[in-house]
């Protein structure tokens, strides 16, 4: 059996592949020692090949994983070896599931045939604002929780369809409120606040070219415990938020027709009105054409997630 999941959505993707791996473990092999990995960019043809061929230990079947092949681009020769294998296992009774936490080239060879059969491929895009909405209630209703529309409104509004960023943040809230209705003020306070304190002072330190002060920032993020994907995404959403703002402030936009407009919180944008007048547009799309590169190396290098971040800063 093959299965495919892929899509922006690496949130429920992750989670779709756990519940595999548990329905696994639950009906085949309760150790789990018949779960084989393999990440993309080191994906060795040999050991899949050689997983492949093994029979499980104590059990029938194996689980074959392999993660973001088609983000680490396989050179050719290695994609038609692969596609040829494949062909050959599909009578097998082992089950490989392919995920890729992003959306990926649909062009290649490779994503064809792992989508060839409709039923096996799964893609996971980013949730719309009423999806959004519906994911929400339904989380909140899981844990017992309730949470007041403008309260919703505003995490929405800042963890946009993030659902790791989401779910964090959710998580951090229920914890707080301990089974009490979760308000707007808890979203600014826990949330919103305490975000924007972090990365407001990194953006400020970028907009200056200070590179010192910006990595002594980031240091002091990660030994705060947050780890470099979530820093990551908040960086990126600061400046697409600064780069939907910055041609509404050149017009002289007034406050509330920037609201209208960009469908931004009325709170997020007035927070971020005075960051956008310390770049230039260029500036702003240049360094987010730089921060995209960035989230590709993050999923197809083997340089770590902070030393890509040091890079991407020092050229700044």
């Amino acid at each position: 059996m093959f299965l495919f999941l892929y899509g922006d959505d690496s949130y429920r993707s992750g989670q779709k592949l756990n519940e595999i791996k548990a329905k696994f473990k639950e009906k085949t092999d309760p150790s789990g020692v018949n779960i084989v990995v393999f990440n993309g960019e080191d994906f060795n043809l040999e050991k899949f090949n050689n997983a492949s061929s093994q029979s499980g230990f104590l059990v029938a079947k194996r689980l074959i994983i392999t993660k973001n092949l088609l983000a680490a681009k396989p050179k050719k020769e290695l994609t038609e070896q692969l596609i040829e294998l494949l062909k050959k296992l599909k009578a097998s009774e082992n089950i490989y599931v392919f995920r890729e936490d992003s959306a990926p080239d649909k062009r290649t060879s490779l994503f064809k045939l792992l989508t060839q059969d409709k039923k096996s491929a799964q893609e996971f895009k980013a949730l719309e604002y009423k999806q959004l909405e519906d994911w929400l209630k339904k989380y909140l209703n899981q844990a017992g929780t309730k949470m007041s529309p403008a309260g919703q409104e505003l995490l929405l509004s800042f963890t946009e369809n993030n659902l790791w960023h989401l779910s964090n943040e959710l998580d951090k809230l229920i914890a707080y409120k301990k089974g009490q209705e979760i308000t707007e003020a808890d979203v600014k306070e826990m949330v919103t606040s305490k975000a924007y304190e972090n990365i407001f002072g990194l953006t400020d330190a970028l907009a200056a070219g200070d590179q010192k002060k910006s990595l002594r920032l980031l240091q002091e993020q990660i030994q705060a415990g947050l780890n470099e994907q979530y820093i990551l995404t908040m960086i990126v959403r600061q400046f697409r938020i600064l780069a939907q703002l910055k041609p509404l402030v050149e017009q002289n936009y007034p406050e509330y027709q920037m609201v209208k407009e960009t469908k931004l919180h009325p709170f997020v944008v007035k927070k971020t009105l005075p960051q956008v007048k310390k770049f230039t547009l260029d500036k702003i799309k240049r360094i987010y054409s730089l921060l995209t590169d960035l989230d590709r190396k993050f999923k197809s290098t083997k340089l770590s997630p902070q030393t890509l971040i040091d890079l991407f800063i020092m050229k700044i």
